[in-house]
């Protein structure tokens, strides 16, 4: 039974903001964002991004491709025909559950376990896709672009001198991206791509529950992670990342989707779920004591207000006002910290990144190879600073993979983006799921101009997870258009 405080509260609630739809600031903003949305929306360069139609055609006509599809698609079907084994696998009832428990699990599981999780099923999508042939024809794409990163993943672990790890790290990316870039031939409903939503939120739901355990519990801290700056007796969680920037990363990945099954939920009680887990993983974000993903996931949700969802705005300004009033002064040094520099993890990375450019110019076009960094950061090191990895996601492929590496992951990029782009011109609900992956990713990808997020394989498979997630989301709101048509 609602109480009188909750009703007299939300009738002041809804006065205020008829209010605010009424005034005159209100109509200012809606008349610049509108007006600039829709000279984004119809410029040239907007056209040009979202649209990947002529692109697609050409790949379609590589009659070869197609003779090499159609024999992949005969021979497997002769394989399933003769294992009973393999039928029952790769059946919709039975994959489709196995792909939703490998997105929850995946955080929670050992590295080895879920490469060999996520490769079987590989295996399974493509046979099922070949079986029932239910798959988008968009999607090939996609995976076409992932096969040439992976390409150029491969050729630099053969034509490098120094030898590492390279082997095992090509295999975890093979088996992430693979999964993920199957998924979209695979998932292509509003049914199934709501559940692959409800796994991530049940994801962000237990690994936030867990960070707040280690506020009580009192979960040990790495004296490196905390500066000179912070005082008191600060605990930056991290939850099962092990790390607090990555446990940052993760949320700053995943709660733009959360925000928008928020918003998009029609029943009142998954709505309330959601807005929990929305609050709990903010909470989280606050006690990393990350000032990457605060400032991350900041510029993430005004994307979010600004371009999807503007009855916001007033609100998002409001904390922002408040914020110095509300949050613990600890939380506020830590913030601070970002404007004033001169910290030990700024000159930390200061020395790691002027080494890094060091590598990079020596080995621009070639790249030192998959997982040589390490190897030969010792030679181009400083000062004491060690280190695994540069810091700088882009920077990291850059001298792994050379020039040819580096165009590979930005033509992938891109492809991807023009499907999030086209999306966002139609009404359907589903652009508004394609543009909180693409602001997801699009803030981890900031935070990894100062941490290298693909170090962490949970953060890499996520970050495709979110990229594939997109990519299912726009197709279906586009598939939703040419159905009203």
């Amino acid at each position: 039974m609602e109480s009188v405080f909750y009703n007299k509260g939300k009738q002041l609630l809804m006065r205020l903001n008829n209010l605010y739809r009424q005034s005159l600031l209100y109509k200012s903003f809606e008349m610049m964002f509108s007006g600039i949305g829709n000279l984004f929306l119809n410029s040239a360069i907007a056209g040009w991004l979202s649209s990947n139609d002529q692109l697609r055609n050409s790949f379609e006509n590589r009659r070869l491709l197609n003779f090499k599809s159609d024999s992949m698609k005969s021979f497997a079907r002769n394989i399933v025909a003769e294992s009973k084994f393999l039928t029952f696998f790769s059946d919709k009832r039975v994959l489709y559950p196995l792909l939703f428990i490998n997105v929850f699990l995946y955080p929670f599981t050992p590295t080895a376990i879920g490469i060999i999780f996520s490769t079987g099923l590989c295996a399974l999508m493509l046979i099922n896709a070949a079986i029932h042939q239910s798959y988008s024809e968009k999607s090939r794409l996609i995976v076409f672009t992932t096969l040439i990163f992976l390409a150029y993943l491969l050729l630099s672990l053969f034509f490098n001198d120094v030898r590492s790890d390279g082997l095992l790290i090509f295999i975890t990316y093979t088996s992430i991206l693979l999964f993920t870039a199957l998924l979209t031939v695979t998932i292509n409903d509003e049914k199934n791509a709501v559940i692959i939503v409800h796994m991530i939120a049940a994801t962000v739901l237990t690994v936030s529950l867990y960070g707040l355990y280690q506020v009580y519990a009192g979960a040990p801290v790495d004296p490196s992670w905390l500066d000179e700056s912070l005082t008191g007796n600060v605990i930056r969680i991290y939850s099962v990342f092990g790390n607090p920037n990555v446990f940052g990363e993760f949320l700053t990945l995943t709660l733009p989707i959360v925000f928008a099954g928020f918003n998009l939920q029609r029943r009142k009680t998954a709505k309330a779920v959601y807005g929990f887990i929305f609050l709990l993983g903010m909470l989280n974000v606050l006690l990393t004591f990350s000032r990457g993903s605060m400032l991350a996931i900041f510029i993430v949700m005004v994307m979010i207000v600004i371009f999807k969802d503007r009855k916001y705005l007033p609100l998002l300004v409001l904390v922002l006002l408040a914020s110095p009033l509300i949050l613990p002064s600890s939380i506020i040094e830590r913030v601070l910290t970002i404007f004033q520099g001169g910290d030990t993890s700024t000159s930390y990375r200061v020395s790691i990144y002027m080494a890094s450019y060091d590598m990079l110019r020596d080995h621009v076009f070639t790249g030192v190879g998959l997982g040589n960094f390490k190897v030969l950061y010792n030679a181009y090191a400083y000062s004491a600073a060690k280190s695994f990895h540069a810091h700088n996601t882009v920077l990291m492929i850059f001298i792994e993979l050379g020039f040819m590496g580096m165009l590979a992951w930005l033509y992938m990029m891109f492809v991807w983006v023009r499907e999030i782009f086209s999306a966002q011109k139609t009404d359907s609900t589903w652009s508004y799921y394609a543009f909180a992956a693409f602001a997801g990713v699009l803030g981890c990808t900031l935070q990894g101009m100062v941490d290298h997020i693909w170090h962490n394989y949970d953060i890499l498979f996520f970050y495709f997870l979110m990229i594939a997630l997109g990519f299912i989301a726009s197709n279906i709101a586009k598939g939703q258009m040419y159905d009203e048509k």
